[in-house]
């Protein structure tokens, strides 16, 4: 995925960014400030959100909040379980560790939240001597975890916009005035914010635009 596949916002949501890093299931108190360096980066870079720092109560609290759960599935064939195995060095046998992720992302605003879970994302480490298949992208081991979470939080935010969610959770609540006084048989006069519309609702419960 690209950053072009998720839609920017005039004004970004500023969100406070809250982040826990776990293996196997288990907190990991040591993951989690990478994380977050690498998730506020991600988010500010699409445009929709702006993570922002709370310091004291006095801070501007933002719009609510972000948060972003990262569990690092281990690859059970470890680097020394694998060189005792086989009685070689890795560097002549080769060898490839997995890295594999399942991400969930939560955002909070106005009291309501909506989640995605499940968003599945690995990379492969190649030790010694190995052959890369055709089509499969590579680049240094120092970029990999940065680059898989990118497109774990872009899929995740796509997907969020794709379903209207994250449009509406956003919005302010439609504004009622009252408008039976000056139209007999109508109720309320409703502003529809999304589309700057009025729609008038008379006692039968009926709806019709003006």
């Amino acid at each position: 995925m690209k950053y072009e596949d998720v839609k920017k916002r005039e004004t970004p949501y500023r969100l406070q960014l809250v982040v826990e890093f776990q293996r196997n299931g288990a907190h990991f108190p040591k993951g989690d400030i990478p994380l977050r360096d690498y998730a506020a980066k991600i988010l500010g870079d699409t445009g929709v959100i702006t993570p922002v720092d709370v310091v004291s109560a006095v801070d501007n609290q933002g719009d609510g909040a972000v948060r972003i759960v990262l569990n690092n599935i281990a690859d059970s064939g470890t680097v020394a379980a694998e060189a005792a195995r086989s009685g070689f060095p890795l560097w002549m046998v080769g060898k490839t560790i997995t890295d594999a992720y399942t991400m969930s992302m939560a955002i909070t605003m106005k009291g309501k939240t909506i989640r995605r879970t499940g968003i599945k994302h690995a990379y492969h480490t190649a030790l010694g001597n190995m052959e890369i298949p055709e089509g499969i992208e590579v680049f240094p081991s120092n970029e990999a975890f940065g680059r898989m979470l990118e497109q774990m939080i872009l899929r995740g935010l796509q997907d969020m916009q794709g379903s209207g969610e994250l449009s509406w959770l956003g919005e302010p609540e439609a504004i009622v005035f009252s408008w039976a006084a000056f139209r007999p048989g109508y109720a309320a006069l409703i502003q529809s914010v999304d589309a700057g519309s009025f729609i008038a609702q008379d006692h039968s419960g009926m709806a019709r635009p003006i």
